[in-house]
Parts: structure tokens; C-alpha cells; sequence
């Protein structure tokens, strides 16, 4: 088993980039000034990554604003609708507002991997939103059919993927919705069925793929995820009782297996000791070929310093594993 160490997907934006985003806005830069700060802070964020132990690192995610907003502008037939809370979080989103046809155009965030590609030593992690999760936090003015919808949506984000593919090492789907509490089971369902008929379509290997869930974990909804055919990215944080007990019921036998054991809505301190002594419990149920030490969900729910701790404490809990696993 190969272990690493990455986050989930996001960043808090460094404050100078947070500066660079209202004086552009304001009209106070150039947009060539505006994207050179964006590129030295991506460039920077790698480098902080790295230097804390991570061996999987993303761009931050800095240019974006939430999950859907490079998709809502990137891809015909979309708009960012109203702000709506994101999940139980003090976090909004733009809804994507579906006005048209679905179709891509071109790479949406290839020139940001790319970026990474150029700065990073180790592995790259791109992050796109999942086909269920994009279907049930949008709004379709569109469509009569949700299979017509879902056929384009599908298809636009296959391109997307393959213009990532070359770039990228891992490609993460993230699909919160498929363990979300306010769904029915049989909705649950449905999004693997959706996820998986994605997966197929993918000329992508499945030790490359992961699809993220975060926020809500239990045994039934753990038990459903594992019928998807790519590896897992799991919050156990969020909900750590019942997750313990997915893990400990349900076992895991994929390729890559990433643990949201760093909790990224939290700034309490932690232990990487206890951290990885929690995970040494899981490896009598649990055998990836590779295993991610991650964060729970995205960072941008904690102030920026707050966030370059945490990433120390997940470079420190690789660090111990690596010791206490052999």
C-alpha cells in the first residue's frame, strides 16, 4: 500500500490575491496584473503544499469562486443564478442556472492545471464537479428531459476531463450530493447509477479517479458509494461516529483510497499521533493499493494562517505514517 498526502481541493486565496480580486473588480488593475498575481499565487500555493510534505497537490482552486462557477462560465447554456447556502455551511454558491443547450467549448481549467504541471514535483490533482451533484444544486429553465439534460451535461464534462487527462495525474469528481441526508435513497442511487454511466465514458484508468463525498457519512450511504468504479475520497469528520462505522462495517478494497482525517471546517488543534493511530485501526478492513491522507472537504471554510496549519499537521500525519504503517 502506497500512502500520500493531499487536500481535498481548495486553498484559502493568500491576501494578496484576496487584495488582487477587489482591486481588479474596482478597476484599479490591469487584468495582465490581476493574472499575474493569480499566477504567482497558484505557483505559491504548490510551493507551500509541497513544502509541508504534501505529495498530491491541486491549484488551490484559487480563481474560483465555488464549486460551479468555472463551469457556469465555461460551458454554453449556463448562468450563475442566486446565491444559496452550500449544504449546512456559512458558505454560498451562484447556482448554475441552466438557460440553453449544454455544450463545451474549450479546456475550462486546463491552463490552471497546466500551472501546477509547470511548478510541482510531485503529483497533480485536477478538481471538476460531478454530473449528480451539478444536476441536483442547479436550476434548468431549459430542458424537458433530465436524461437530454444529463446526456449534454455529461458529455461536456467528459470533454473537460479529457483535455485534463494529460496534464493531471489524478482527476477528483467531487459529488457531495450523492451522501446528502435531505435525499431519499432512491435519489442516492440514481447519482451512482449517473456517476458511474460518467465513469464509462471516461478514457481515464480508475486508479486516476477519485469522487469525493464530503459532509455526511454513514453506513447505508458508504455502502451505496462503494458500488462506484472509481477510488473515494471520504469525510470522516463530519459525522465521525457513523463514519467509523462505514469504514469498520463496510471495509475498502479499490484502488486509491483518500481519508478526510484533517477536519478543514475546524481550527481546534490536533495530533497527527492520534490521527494516525485512529487510521492504523482501519487497515484490518481497508486495502487500496493506495491510500491519500487528506483534508475533510475544501479549506475555504478557515481563515488562510489557519489553513497552512493544518496543512502542516496532514504533512506530519504522512510523516508518522510513514513510520508506524511499515
Amino acid at each position: 500500500m502506497r500512502l500520500h498526502a493531499g487536500i481535498c481541493g481548495s486553498f484559502p486565496r493568500p491576501p494578496e490575491l484576496r487584495r488582487a480580486f477587489d482591486d481588479f473588480s474596482e478597476g484599479k488593475i490591469s487584468e495582465g496584473e490581476f493574472r499575474r498575481i493569480l499566477v504567482d499565487s497558484i505557483r505559491n500555493v504548490v510551493k507551500l503544499q509541497e513544502r509541508a510534505g504534501m505529495s498530491i497537490v491541486t491549484s488551490g482552486l484559487l480563481s474560483w469562486h465555488d464549486l460551479f462557477r468555472p463551469f457556469t462560465m465555461g460551458l454554453e447554456g449556463l448562468e450563475a443564478g442566486r446565491l444559496i447556502r452550500f449544504f449546512d455551511n456559512n458558505f454560498y454558491y451562484r447556482c448554475p442556472t441552466i438557460t440553453g443547450k449544454i455544450r463545451w467549448r474549450e479546456p475550462i481549467t486546463l491552463e490552471e492545471i497546466q500551472e501546477v504541471r509547470g511548478a510541482a514535483r510531485g503529483l497533480v490533482k485536477a478538481v471538476i464537479p460531478g454530473p449528480f451533484t451539478f444536476l441536483k444544486l442547479s436550476e434548468n429553465r431549459f430542458y424537458a428531459s433530465e436524461d437530454e439534460l444529463l446526456d449534454d451535461l455529461i458529455e461536456a464534462l467528459r470533454a473537460e476531463v479529457g483535455a485534463l487527462k494529460r496534464s493531471a495525474d489524478l482527476i477528483q469528481i467531487d459529488e457531495p450530493s450523492l451522501v446528502d441526508p435531505e435525499l431519499g435513497r432512491s435519489e442516492r442511487l440514481r447519482g451512482v447509477d449517473i456517476i458511474n454511466e460518467f465513469l464509462s465514458k471516461l478514457d481515464v484508468p480508475g486508479d486516476r479517479i477519485i469522487v469525493a463525498t464530503y459532509f455526511n457519512l454513514d453506513p447505508e450511504r458508504y455502502a451505496m458509494i462503494l458500488d462506484l468504479r472509481a477510488g473515494l475520497h471520504v469525510d470522516l469528520k463530519s459525522t465521525p461516529a457513523e463514519a467509523d462505522q462505514a469504514l469498520k462495517e463496510h471495509g475498502f478494497d479499490g484502488p486509491i483510497l483518500s481519508l478526510g482525517i484533517i477536519d478543514s471546517r475546524s481550527i481546534y488543534p490536533m495530533d497527527p499521533r492520534e490521527v494516525v493511530y485512529h487510521v492504523k485501526a482501519y487497515l484490518d478492513c481497508i486495502s487500496p493499493d493506495i491510500l491519500v491522507f487528506s483534508t475533510s472537504s475544501w479549506l475555504d471554510y478557515i481563515p488562510y494562517n489557519e489553513a497552512v496549519r493544518r496543512l502542516d499537521a496532514l504533512g506530519r500525519v504522512l510523516a508518522e505514517a510513514e513510520v508506524r504503517f511499515i
